[in-house]
């Protein structure tokens, strides 16, 4: 009898010892390293500065509705890197001057017993709807609705202004030539001159309900809302007049 107790009282023993090995390599297992405490502090950092549904697009939404995806992507840290766990939460930043897109160092700061500091790079793309052109358009072309199209673009890749309505570039000329599937940029497009320096142009004022309309040749070429000298040909003087259409152009008083 004795030595089945003696059996009995190790084999709790051992099972004992057993389960306190277990919970301690399992809580080793789960325990957060400094890589991880690191990557995991960029990554909450930069995912701060975007919408959930930005990181996250749902399947299901309509591609249309879909004005913006963004992408992250962290540089794997070396593994060889002796990085202790920080036990202060650890401090993310990045430089004023950037912003959160392209590519960004994302700067930690470990401020506790054995405090370190890592610049960690991250790849940024965001997604937008922009304009860009079907079709090749000519220097000097009008673009119209069917020259246009929305596509997801990589905006961080741009670094003039796009478009992303179409009624602001319809009706607009183009400055030099675009090739098919180009960006749509402000800086490409120009206003149509509505009228041309000789042209012959419908003057026009009003006072009150009076509105008196008489001929006149422009001195200067203009664009819609353009200020320019136009000559009466009524009473030969030079007066200056705003564009307001084709060949058309108002006098104020």
């Amino acid at each position: 009898m004795k030595v089945w107790h003696i059996l009995a009282r190790a084999t709790q023993t051992l099972s004992g010892a057993s389960l306190c090995l277990a919970a301690m390599f399992g809580a080793a297992a789960h325990a957060e390293t400094g890589h991880q405490q690191l990557h995991n502090s960029v990554e909450e950092f930069v995912e701060s500065f975007f919408d959930v549904n930005e990181l996250n697009p749902s399947a299901d939404r309509d591609a249309e509705e879909l004005v913006r995806r963004v992408e992250i992507d962290i540089s794997s840290i070396d593994p060889r890197l002796n990085l202790s766990v920080c036990e202060q939460p650890l401090i993310a930043s990045m430089n004023q001057t950037q912003r959160p897109i392209g590519r960004i160092n994302v700067k930690v700061e470990c401020q506790g017993s054995a405090p370190w500091t890592k610049y960690v790079p991250v790849s940024i793309r965001v997604y937008e709807k922009v304009l860009v052109t079907t079709r090749p358009i000519a220097r000097g072309e009008t673009l119209t609705a069917a020259d246009l199209a929305l596509v997801d673009t990589d905006i961080s890749l741009l670094r003039y202004s796009y478009m992303q309505e179409a009624e602001h570039a319809i009706g607009m000329e183009a400055k030099r030539s675009l090739s098919t599937n180009t960006t749509i940029v402000q800086e490409a497009l120009v206003a149509p001159t509505l009228v041309k320096r000789g042209d012959a142009v419908v003057l026009s004022a009003k006072a009150g309900t009076v509105e008196i309309r008489q001929q006149g040749v422009a001195m200067q070429s203009g664009e819609l809302g353009k200020r320019i000298n136009v000559r009466n040909t009524n009473s030969d003087q030079i007066v200056q007049a705003v564009v307001t259409g084709l060949g058309e152009a108002r006098v104020g008083f």
